[in-house]
């Protein structure tokens, strides 16, 4: 991967070149989007916005056939997100700004793709129904998917945004990826506000309201696991513990993702790196 990083970033053809190819290419869509973001993330907006206009043409082709437009939220969100992390370097601002992507996102595939929701809201309703476990209606089986769709492709554009950062920092700045990601933490007031927001809408009792609470968790599950990647990487953890990590969040995520959301509240409003790092050492026994 680094050296598909180097190629793109020899000039301009190659990165046009991969970023077109990859949209062309059947599920390498996120391939294209990540190239873009490396060259926002490098050369600013202006060049990256050349590569961006070329494999909108692709992607925009792929949407028109198949009425989806995911991966070209994905690119476009992306895209923007890539050119706030570079001029605010600030990965909390970031990971706002996902959240209203993606948001957005969900009300462009209700508007955008209205039948195939159509279709997987009335599979879901027929399966459910049959075993006598939902009473919901068709269009609140739409706009709760569309809710999980916003989610997941919030998750997406960010691991889109953090290949291309890792590519970045690989080629020009080694180790710098990680110290960052490491150090990120959501500021009290920002926490707080999500907090606020997600009672707000829990309260509300309207689905379409309550379907943005999982997204508005999302800035915390990741402040989470960047705390979770200083602690194993502090106490000299091997790539196992990181892969097991992983595992666990992928397996018993229900579980796992509020606590992670606690332990990013309580890093938020008690900076429990500086509380690690300045703890005295344990006395040993003899």
């Amino acid at each position: 991967m680094r050296a598909l990083a180097e190629f793109v970033m020899r000039g301009r053809p190659q990165a046009i070149g991969v970023a077109v190819g990859a949209a062309i290419l059947p599920l390498m869509q996120w391939l294209s989007t990540s190239v873009v973001s490396l060259v926002i993330l490098r050369r600013g907006i202006q060049e990256g916005g050349l590569v961006l206009a070329w494999a909108v043409l692709p992607t925009g082709l792929l949407f028109y056939l198949s009425k989806n437009p995911s991966s070209l939220i994905a690119l476009f969100g992306t895209a923007l997100m890539a050119y706030v992390l570079r001029v605010t370097v600030s990965w909390e601002l970031t990971l706002l700004v996902a959240v209203v992507i993606g948001a957005l996102g969900g009300w462009l595939l209700e508007f955008l793709a209205s039948g195939q929701l159509d279709i997987f809201a009335e599979a879901y309703l027929e399966l459910m129904s049959a075993n006598g476990l939902s009473d919901q209606s068709t269009d609140e089986i739409k706009v709760m998917l569309a809710g999980f769709f916003a989610v997941g492709q919030t998750y997406a554009m960010i691991l889109f945004l953090v290949l291309a950062r890792w590519w970045q920092s690989s080629l020009y700045n080694p180790g710098g990826f990680a110290e960052e990601f490491h150090q990120l933490r959501l500021s009290p007031q920002i926490s707080m506000g999500l907090v606020v927001v997600i009672v707000l809408c829990y309260a509300s009792g309207n689905v379409h309201i309550t379907r943005f609470i999982p997204l508005l968790t999302v800035p915390l599950l990741v402040a989470a696991v960047g705390l979770s990647h200083w602690f194993m990487a502090r106490k000299h953890l091997t790539g196992g513990w990181v892969f097991m990590f992983y595992v666990v969040l992928i397996l018993m995520f229900q579980l796992v993702y509020p606590l992670l959301a606690s332990l990013a509240l309580m890093d938020s409003w008690f900076n429990l790196r500086n509380k690690a790092q300045n703890a005295p050492p344990a006395d040993r026994q003899d």
